[in-house]
């Protein structure tokens, strides 16, 4: 394939965390099979390298990958552009001590408390609610902070916290926490604001 500048396109890169299901590190998942099959008409191979989503979305800004797997939005990066069409789309859930927090009222339930997710993954606007934010450097150590009593809520996609909750070497009692739906989002590869990465945008959309 060729972009506008005529440049002919034999391999793309692509960067993302390695997501049980998603992006499997032997090959296997959603975002992979999407992406085969997207590209390989085109005899176009896709390379993919994992790394955290902070760095992830910084190397496509940087141009040493050619898009991210996946996000919500990119409003926060003037350089940075989100195909039309998402890779999957998603529930957002959060962990809490029923005791603490009683009974889930919605998104007012976040109002005055501390609510931790993993570094990157949201933003409190997209919750409606006024809230302290903290951040986590995994979905495990956010877990963490509601099971001492750091943080009220973890917030995260549903499969994320089940994987958190299972790998987590710290004692817990899970009747008495609760796990709530909180919303629903898209997400959507990243690309740069460049005629490559236009070019990679159209042959995904």
């Amino acid at each position: 394939s060729r972009t506008s500048a005529g440049e002919t396109i034999h391999e793309v890169t692509s960067a993302s965390p390695s997501w049980k299901g998603f992006t499997n590190k032997d090959g296997t998942g959603l975002y992979h099979e999407i992406l085969l099959r997207v590209f390989e008409p085109h005899k176009i191979r896709v390379v993919h390298t994992y790394t955290n989503a902070v760095r992830g979305i910084h190397l496509v800004s940087k141009d040493l990958v050619d898009f991210y797997t996946c996000r919500a939005d990119v409003t926060d990066f003037q350089n940075l552009m989100l195909a039309r069409h998402p890779m999957y789309e998603g529930q957002v859930h959060a962990f809490f001590n029923r005791q603490r927090i009683g009974k889930w009222q919605g998104m007012t339930s976040f109002t005055g408390k501390r609510v931790v997710w993993r570094r990157g993954y949201y933003k409190p606007s997209e919750f409606k609610a006024v809230f302290t934010m903290v951040e986590a450097d995994s979905g495990i150590l956010a877990l963490s902070q509601v099971v001492y009593g750091r943080a009220d809520f973890y917030v995260d996609d549903p499969n994320l916290i089940s994987e958190s909750v299972s790998k987590a070497t710290f004692p817990f009692d899970m009747k008495d926490y609760g796990i709530v739906m909180v919303k629903t989002r898209t997400y959507h590869p990243v690309f740069k604001r460049s005629a490559r990465g236009e070019q990679l945008m159209d042959l995904y959309d």
